[in-house]
């Protein structure tokens, strides 16, 4: 009885770490969709305006969208590897 109560403590606390990942996980994939939305939007307007200096605006906007979509697709790549090797192991 008493080998049980620890295995059951033990796939609390399991349990309890997925659900922090998954919620980091989906939350993440929640911003990375904004960005990407974003980012089209960007692209989109850089296509229509003729404005020198409005054009080089949006180009440094994008290219910080850019970086900061890339930035958070390398993180979600490590969580879903940190899954992964949570599940197997």
């Amino acid at each position: 009885m008493r080998v049980k109560q620890l295995l059951d403590k033990l796939s609390g606390i399991l349990d309890e770490d997925r659900k922090v990942q998954l919620k980091k996980y989906k939350s993440l994939k929640k911003v990375l969709k904004a960005l990407r939305v974003e980012k089209s939007d960007l692209e989109n307007a850089l296509e229509k305006t003729e404005d020198e200096e409005t054009r080089h605006d949006i180009e440094s906007r994008l290219k910080v969208v850019s970086a900061q979509r890339k930035k958070g697709l390398k993180v979600l790549k490590d969580l879903k590897q940190e899954r992964k090797g949570k599940t197997t192991s």
